[in-house]
């Protein structure tokens, strides 16, 4: 219990922190409704209670409610610019038209009064929004393009390692599982600092270390493979398609050859990469895909690399 509101209290805290560089959202937010509230109170006059309808207030209150909470999100999810301000602007309105809509239910206005009518129903918020998903939508195709296989990463899945922001293993085994019949190919890699000479590695740099291992194999690795994270030290490439061991020796000698300087550090740091690559021709339940995977991990953390030109074609398993 004392866990998850600790967890509750952390991840609050920091979706405060994110919506910090949108103040003047934050404040043209509520000083919007105490407008509208001053304008309906000096123009018209309360209902009785007794003829409240708390539906219609509940339910148009809601949908306020819920335009702030959606607001709230997007300004926490994006940096300031203008595509940020439209989308803000549009969620803005469109509070301000359910606010009125509600407090229609609380005050009569006379009939001479007109303004509450163009707050309801002037569609300023929704063309806003519009026009803030469009630029959202040209935006996201910069990025997909950029991220190139990140952006498929990133999308619907929740569970990523928190360093190398990769799926972990409940998403390798829904990925062989899914995978066509003809023997999908699995690739083991163990990717370990060499340290003996030397300091170890920070937490700190230890994280930064496993997010540029992520980005390299994310963009070396052959354009129909998905990459894994199983461990800390512990990747995984599954390809559908057949992957030459020429391919895989290329992306572990790419590895070696990364030189990572560790803070404090008077040398860089080299990496220790060792591979076995595992041809999935029986289908596995996930306790055996689980139990081949950490045997192979058992076995490269004890044996040396394999590896020693880009012609090797040493460690092939058929399982």
């Amino acid at each position: 219990m004392i866990r998850r509101v600790r967890y509750t209290l952390l991840h609050t805290y920091v979706f405060a922190k994110m919506l910090v560089p949108h103040w003047p959202w934050l404040i043209g937010l509520p000083l919007s409704m105490a407008v509208i509230i001053l304008l309906n109170k000096t123009a018209g006059a309360v209902i009785p209670t007794v003829d409240w309808v708390w539906l219609d207030i509940i339910g148009e209150g809601g949908l306020a409610l819920f335009m702030v909470m959606w607001m709230l999100i997007v300004l926490a999810t994006r940096e300031p610019g203008f595509i940020t301000n439209w989308m803000a602007f549009g969620f803005l309105c469109l509070c301000a038209s359910s606010f009125q809509d509600m407090l229609d239910e609380i005050y009569v206005l006379p009939d001479a009064v007109s303004w509450d009518k163009w707050i309801e129903s002037a569609p300023v918020g929704l063309v806003s929004l519009v026009i803030g998903l469009i630029l959202w939508y040209r935006e996201q195709r910069q990025l997909k393009k950029y991220l190139n296989k990140r952006s498929g990463v990133l999308q619907n899945d929740l569970a990523l390692h928190e360093d190398s922001l990769l799926p972990q293993w409940s998403a390798l085994a829904k990925a062989v599982q899914d995978a066509p019949a003809h023997q999908p190919t699995l690739v083991v890699l163990r990717v370990a600092p060499e340290v003996r000479s030397q300091l170890p590695l920070t937490l700190q740099d230890q994280s930064k270390l496993r997010f540029l291992i992520a980005e390299m194999l994310l963009w070396n690795s052959p354009d129909a493979s998905q990459v894994f994270q199983l461990t800390g030290e512990g990747y995984a490439l599954l390809s559908a398609a057949p992957v030459s061991q020429e391919q895989i020796n290329d992306v572990v000698l790419l590895l070696r050859s990364m030189r990572f300087r560790g803070k404090g550090h008077k040398q860089a740091t080299l990496l220790e990469v060792k591979s076995r690559t595992l041809i999935l021709e029986n289908a596995l339940s996930d306790s055996e895909l689980r139990n081949n995977i950490q045997q192979v991990q058992a076995d490269l953390a004890s044996t040396a690399d394999g590896i020693v030109n880009s012609q090797s074609i040493a460690n092939v398993h058929v399982v």
